[in-house]
């Protein structure tokens, strides 16, 4: 599983990094399960809401609306 996180400062992107989780899983769907628990705690549990960019699945504003982090989830094949 990957996670990238974006930045974006005043409509342009300012900062992206994309981290790969060190997880294993033998089905895709268990992948998919993952990354859905993970998407329901940031929003039980952060500040983070639903995307309106289909490029990203949460963002997280803040007070000024100037600075914005977005997040994605996507599932990455291992290499074998």
């Amino acid at each position: 599983m990957q996670v990238t996180v974006a930045i974006y400062r005043e409509g342009s992107l300012s900062y992206k990094s994309e981290i790969l989780s060190p997880a294993h899983y033998d089905k895709r769907q268990e992948a998919r399960d993952h990354i859905r628990q993970e998407i329901r705690e940031r929003l039980a549990h952060s500040k983070f809401f639903r995307s309106t960019r289909l490029d990203y699945d949460l963002v997280r504003y803040t007070e000024e609306g100037s600075c914005n982090t977005f997040l994605r989830y996507s599932i990455q094949d291992s290499e074998t």
